[in-house]
């Protein structure tokens, strides 16, 4: 391998020794380098031969030879000496050795003497007390012969020994026979022979020596007995013994259990634990009939409900009697072949699911209640009723969390399991289905009853909207804290598989359409102020005359909706939204009507520029009566929407003569050096052809020169040809299809009053009037304003 990797080596050494061509100059002294290196290496060689010559050398290797022969006769030596000392240390202890085992033989035989006298003598006893049925000494005896029966089980083999045993074990077996008799009289409990009590509470503790499997099966034909009644009486296949009389057979085996208690729990050994095991005999016989009855279908709910709670009734008392969990009660029955813990309860879970679905129904008739023309005229009457309360949500939300409150108190009584999972995935369905039928649903036109000939909207839907809004908030709201309630009550393991982010998300989606049926109603309340701006001849104004009448109709329309607006939702933050949005809404409608109107000329735009102050006034006291009282974010972004109109207008209303000065207040007031945006102004301000070309001249001239002007400004979005967008009466403008869409109206949500910082800062600076699609400015288009 070695051998291999020399070349490498060397080519390696060559590359770093001679990495460039300067290295050339230096060889001499790379070479005295590799000969101080060879000379190194040669020492090296020289000095591991001389050692291996020295560990080679034949006399050394003798004297090491000579060591290792010695010491290995120290070692033999050293073994010699320890096996003399092992000699003599055994006969030291031989003759203490024997003594031991001796005093053990002797105390062995001595103990096995003792007991043999024992066993003859408790026999003997034994024999002496049958014929006189004293059972409490009877058992004594017993107990002493079949303790030394194993102990003295090997001397079996000797003659006297073997008779003994044989003679004890007839005994044994006739004072079985002889109890197994009291006993019998005790369970036949003949009227005409009563049995002696006193004799079978003795004749329990012979059966307590008898063995583990005589006293099991005397428990068993106790217990058997004892319940013989209940397994004819409560047959599974019988009336008596479906779930509706599941109460009975509690209350018939507590009687039972009493007769138990008073007259013959006493007579039993407290570690038979007779009572805890009839008990258990009666939850396993109950289990099972029920296993039956269940799998023959539930039936009725109620009867079932009541079934579940009698059995969690009984099984509580009993674990309170035992101080006991219940499984516990019953683990380790006579008929258990293993320690598993159990429930009569738990036959229940594997049907609870005929509950859920029986609540899936119930809240599908509550929910027929709330859809379709009944849920309108419902909405209406609650419109009509909190006419003067104030705002308010649909009753039924309130009704629909009750009946979820309830039913899952009622759910989370019985298991704490999947059933619990399935409910939860039950009221996710049907709120879902409350938000699309119910909440959505109300927001839905109607033809009939829209708008007056007036072109004015009915402030019923903004009603409405209000209402819903508040509805879907306060259901986004209370299915978190439903949320919260079902993991709290529901498995760990379960937790994850519960949740309404689903839900909620729809509910959100709802709020949103909700204010955009406000905005939709205020622009249709604002259509005829806007017609009215078209309809004015702004080129033939000659001067200006305080506010426009179209103004008096927009500030009062935009008022009646906000008013309503303000006084009918709860949460001021959707107040707020809808004051952002309406912002952006109404200056987009009036900036494009301004558009739509040009040519506007000096008076004009100065009249226009006057009646913006009045939009802008009325703007501030959307979300607030009075405008003093609005934050400083909504005031900043009102200023900012109706500033770039302003600015607008400022640029047309300025006299082109001269020239020079129109160019100068254009790029100092847009500040763009942009021929686009230009030509729109020359376009709005309705400047004649022959003008243009000489200000255009004067503009390119100027901007060439001004390295501070941007490329684009606020006028690089604006539409100029917007077009007929909007037919009359439609049901939903533009303006309200865009809200949620990256392109939208002139200014219309450009900036949201949120987008700035509390101390009034900009927290950025987006493309004014929005990403609309860029204005291609032809001469021709322009020709038809002059």
């Amino acid at each position: 391998m070695a051998t291999a990797d020399a070349p490498a080596a060397a080519m390696a050494r060559l590359t770093t020794d001679f990495s460039d061509s300067t290295a050339l100059s230096r060889h001499q002294q790379i070479h005295a380098r590799l000969e101080l290196e060879i000379l190194d290496v040669r020492e090296e060689v020289a000095r591991l031969k001389g050692e291996l010559r020295r560990d080679q050398d034949p006399a050394r290797m003798g004297v090491i030879q000579k060591q290792i022969a010695h010491l290995m006769q120290q070692i033999n030596a050293i073994r010699e000496k320890a096996a003399e000392a092992e000699a003599i240390v055994k006969s030291i202890t031989q003759d203490v050795q024997r003594l031991d085992v001796a005093k053990r033989n002797l105390t062995r035989t001595m103990q096995t003497l003792e007991r043999w006298s024992m066993l003859k003598h408790a026999h003997r006893q034994l024999k002496e007390l049958i014929p006189t049925k004293r059972y409490r000494d009877m058992a004594s005896s017993l107990s002493a012969v079949v303790q030394l029966f194993e102990p003295l089980k090997p001397l079996t083999t000797i003659s006297e020994v073997a008779d003994v045993f044989r003679a004890a074990e007839a005994d044994r077996r006739t004072v079985q026979e002889m109890v197994n008799t009291e006993m019998e009289t005790f369970f036949r409990n003949d009227p005409n022979h009563p049995p002696d009590l006193r004799v079978v509470t003795e004749a329990a503790l012979v059966v307590d020596v008898l063995g583990g499997d005589y006293r099991k099966h005397i428990i068993e034909r106790y217990i058997t007995l004892q319940l013989a009644e209940y397994r004819r009486i409560f047959r599974s296949t019988d009336e008596a013994g479906q779930l509706d009389n599941v109460p009975r057979r509690y209350a018939w085996f507590r009687r039972v259990l009493k007769h138990h208690d008073d007259e013959n729990a006493a007579l039993f050994p407290a570690g038979w634990e007779v009572t805890r095991l009839l008990v258990a005999s009666f939850a396993e016989q109950t289990r099972v009939d029920l296993a039956n009855v269940l799998g023959r279908g539930v039936g009725d709910v109620n009867v079932f409900l009541d079934a579940l709670q009698a059995t969690l009734d009984f099984e509580a008392a009993f674990a309170r009697r035992f101080n006991i969990p219940f499984q516990d009660v019953t683990a380790g029955g006579l008929n258990s072949s293993s320690n598993t813990k159990w429930t009569i309860s738990s036959i229940f879970d594997s049907h609870f699911g005929t509950y859920v679905d029986a609540q899936d129904k119930a809240l599908a008739e509550m929910m027929s209640q709330y859809r379709g023309a009944r849920s309108r005229s419902s909405l209406e009457g609650t419109l009509q009723e909190t006419e003067n309360a104030g705002p308010t949500i649909l009753p039924s939300s309130t009704e629909l969390f009750y009946f979820y409150g309830q039913t899952l108190e009622q759910c989370s009584k019985y298991t704490n399991g999947e059933p619990v999972a399935k409910l939860a995935r039950i009221f996710a369905k049907w709120l879902k289905i409350y938000n699309d039928e119910v909440l959505l649903a109300a927001l839905k036109r109607e033809p009939a009853i829209r708008r007056s000939l007036e072109g004015r909207s009915s402030l019923a839907d903004v009603k409405t909207a209000c209402m819903v809004l508040n509805t879907a908030e306060y259901c986004a709201n209370t299915s978190m804290q439903l949320e919260d309630r079902l993991k709290d009550k529901v498995k760990d393991e379960l937790r994850e598989s519960i949740g309404f982010s689903d839900e909620r998300d729809a509910f959100t989606a709802t709020k949103a359409q909700c204010i955009a049926t406000m905005l939709r109603e205020l622009e249709t309340a604002c259509d005829p102020a806007f017609a009215a701006i078209l309809k004015t001849p702004w080129r033939d104004l000659e001067n200006v005359s305080g506010r426009s009448a179209y103004i008096v109709d927009l500030v009062g329309s935009i008022k009646e909706v906000a008013e309503c607006v303000r006084t009918r939702i709860e949460s001021k933050k959707y107040i707020r939204n809808f004051a952002d949005k309406a912002v952006g809404l109404v200056i987009a409608r009036f900036t494009q009507a301004v558009i739509k109107s040009r040519p506007l000329k000096k008076i004009g735009a100065e009249q226009i520029l006057l009646d913006v102050q009045a939009v802008k006034a009325c703007l501030l006291d959307l979300p607030e009566p009075h405008p003093e009282n609005s934050s400083n974010g909504y005031t900043k972004y009102v200023t900012k929407n109706t500033g770039q109109l302003e600015t607008m207008l400022k640029v047309i209303l300025a006299p082109d003569d001269p020239p020079e000065g129109f160019v100068q207040n254009y790029c100092l007031l847009i500040g763009d050096r942009s021929f686009t945006n230009f030509q729109k102004i020359l376009d709005l301000k309705g400047t004649a052809r022959a003008d243009q070309q000489k200000l255009v001249d004067i503009f390119l001239s100027v901007t060439g020169t001004k390295d501070d002007l941007a490329d684009t400004s606020f006028l690089t979005g604006l539409d100029m040809d917007p077009g007929n967008e909007r037919a009359q009466h439609a049901p939903q403008s533009p303006a309200i299809q865009n809200l949620g869409t990256g392109s939208v109206l002139p200014s219309l949500l450009s900036r949201s009053s949120t987008d700035y910082s509390p101390d009034g800062s900009r927290a950025d600076t987006p493309k004014a009037f929005g990403d609309f699609r860029r204005f291609v400015s032809t001469f021709g288009k322009r020709d038809g304003y002059m």
